[in-house]
């Protein structure tokens, strides 16, 4: 038993139970927040800072969470916790995990969940981090583990191919444009038509490297292949959703999952006025790349999927929102698939409900 809770030595008012570091990681900086808890006392803020994201930044910030233990027990548990948002978080995760810190990735619609129950109003970098320190501080959260080399290496590949894919389109564009454009060079042309040819050659590269990587695990080999017998759905885009979400390890449910993704509805009324429903696109961007031309491919050759997107459809008159259905519907199979280790059944799975977007 730690030294801070033992029943020889009785606790007094104002003693140190626990510390929590929120971090807001972004772009170019992070916002970080070092709290305790003491006995007899609220939740308090300790220190509030700022660090860029380089290497000198992370071992500032070691420093700084060090200097503020000074004088404490390192009995004293000490919680890191911070959004699982884009990919910014990721080095300062491992960083911590390698030095032996507590750490927690959070699902973004967790926290949001929390500084409501909290009446948050306000919204900044510095409040942020002070949100995640005192959810790290009153919460039991999950302790964060990174995914396998396999399922990283996965996710790099597919991160990869999706960048060549865009700068395909872009110099299919620009041929277009020299095409059609008044006295243009044809070797401007050529250069350009070799420059799309050989960014062919990469993405096909990739996309063997992709279910080379797949094929060193057997299991996660197994469930994606349970995936790709959804209609829409192939090897790339399995790989993608299921690398993104890091296997489905942080989601209990689908609705984690759903917002984790951004496609989780947004209500907008006031009074009498009732304005449409959208998704809040605030959530794993890649994933609803891939599954955007997922849907369009399922519509066109998969009946259940097209009669959805034409309910829908039908119900808002808005294309996109029947998409949009589709998206969220190949999100939730794939969910599950995965999960159970299953095949696609449509006569069962079409049976899942489907979120409301009218």
């Amino acid at each position: 038993m730690s030294k801070h809770v033992s029943m020889h030595e009785p606790l007094k008012v104002g003693q140190v139970l626990k510390q929590s570091v929120g971090l807001d990681v972004s772009k170019s900086s992070a916002a970080v927040c070092f709290a305790r808890q003491e006995l007899g006392k609220p939740f308090r803020i300790m220190s509030n800072q700022s660090f860029q994201r380089s290497k000198s930044g992370l071992s500032k910030l070691q420093t700084w969470v060090e200097s503020h233990r000074k004088g404490q027990s390192t009995d004293i548990p000490l919680h890191f916790a911070m959004e699982a948002t884009g990919v910014y978080y990721e080095e300062w995760a491992y960083f911590l995990r390698q030095k032996g810190y507590t750490v927690s990735v959070m699902l973004p619609n967790k926290t949001a969940a929390f500084a409501k129950s909290l009446d948050y109003k306000s919204k900044s970098d510095k409040i942020d981090a002070q949100k995640l320190a005192q959810m790290a501080m009153e919460r039991d959260l999950p302790k964060w583990e990174p995914p396998s080399d396999i399922m990283l290496n996965i996710k790099r590949l597919c991160r990869e191919r999706a960048e060549l894919v865009d700068g395909k389109t872009a110099f299919k564009n620009r041929l277009h444009a020299k095409k059609n454009a008044y006295d243009c060079s044809k070797q401007a042309i050529q250069r350009t038509t070799k420059t799309i040819q050989f960014l062919d050659k990469q993405i096909k590269t990739i996309e063997k490297a992709i279910k080379t990587t797949i094929a060193q695990d057997p299991d996660i080999e197994r469930r994606i292949n349970r995936i790709i017998t959804i209609k829409g759905i192939g090897l790339v885009t399995a790989a993608t959703i299921v690398s993104e979400a890091n296997g489905f390890i942080l989601f209990k449910n689908k609705a984690q999952l759903v917002s984790y993704a951004g496609y989780d509805v947004v209500e907008n009324s006031s009074g009498d006025m009732d304005k449409p429903k959208y998704i809040s696109k605030k959530g794993n961007a890649r994933i609803r790349k891939a599954l955007y031309f997922a849907a369009l491919s399922a519509v066109k050759y998969d009946g259940q999927f097209k009669n959805l997107f034409q309910r829908v459809f039908d119900s808002t008159k808005i294309k996109m929102k029947g998409y949009v259905a589709v998206q969220r519907k190949l999100l939730v199979l794939s969910y599950t698939l995965f999960k159970n280790d299953k095949d696609f059944d449509p006569q069962y799975y079409f049976k899942i409900p489907q979120l409301n977007l009218k």
